[in-house]
């Protein structure tokens, strides 16, 4: 499709998926805007099976990750929500701080670290980051990637980008929340009230977000619920 139009650069393109709502007259004049605004730009319209078949992708996606540790790669995903004025910055030094990370453990290859921005609002975006490395011959490798992500998340907060967007906090980053520049004690007190006031047998999300026990107490632990 791409050969039909060859002012098309692969490597200087961007795809966007544009979902229209509202009254028929509504999604018709949305239509036509974006129509014309991308026709200003030289853009190019697929159609609506470009978008079916990336929304099937996602229900791949979880597999991915699975299939390439079968293949010596651990890779894995993060999202955050960053400011419009500090978008560009926190693409460009989670990027650097990855490579640097991966390269002062001497690990072997190079990382492979993407963004891509899913979600658009007035204030922001919604920015995913995509982390992968070679583990071949790295020794306790899902740590070593482990602690490149953490430095990863570090970065996102030094950029003013949130700890997460949609996808919470868990277990995995609950260990930020003990940071007080980023979380008050006073909040996760208040939460911590709230959680044992409805649900004081902790028997929903488990050992998650505020209730979540430190890192060193989690390793090694096979019982989670």
């Amino acid at each position: 499709m791409l050969a039909w139009h060859s002012h098309l650069k692969p490597d200087r393109m961007v795809a966007a998926v544009m979902v229209f709502e509202g009254s028929e007259r509504e999604v018709k004049a949305q239509r036509r805007a974006a129509a014309e605004a991308a026709a200003r730009f030289r853009g190019v319209s697929f159609g609506d099976a470009q978008a079916r078949a990336g929304y099937e992708l996602t229900f791949a996606i979880a597999y991915l990750r699975d299939f390439a540790l079968t293949h010596a790669v651990a890779a894995e995903s993060f999202e955050t929500f960053v400011p419009w004025s500090r978008l560009m910055q926190l693409c460009a030094r989670v990027k650097q701080r990855v490579a640097a990370e991966h390269a002062a453990a001497l690990l072997p290859g190079r990382p492979l670290v993407s963004v891509r921005v899913t979600q658009l609002y007035p204030e922001g975006a919604c920015v995913y980051v995509y982390f992968a490395m070679g583990i071949r011959g790295v020794a306790a490798p899902m740590e070593m990637y482990a602690k490149i992500e953490k430095a990863a998340r570090e970065e996102v907060l030094a950029c003013g980008g949130s700890l997460s967007h949609h996808h919470g906090v868990g277990q995995v980053r609950a260990d930020f929340l003990r940071n007080p520049h980023l979380t008050s004690p006073a909040l996760l007190e208040s939460l911590r009230g709230v959680k044992q006031s409805i649900d004081p047998h902790n028997t929903f999300g488990a050992r998650n977000n505020v209730m979540a026990e430190p890192t060193q107490q989690r390793r090694g632990r096979i019982d989670w619920p």
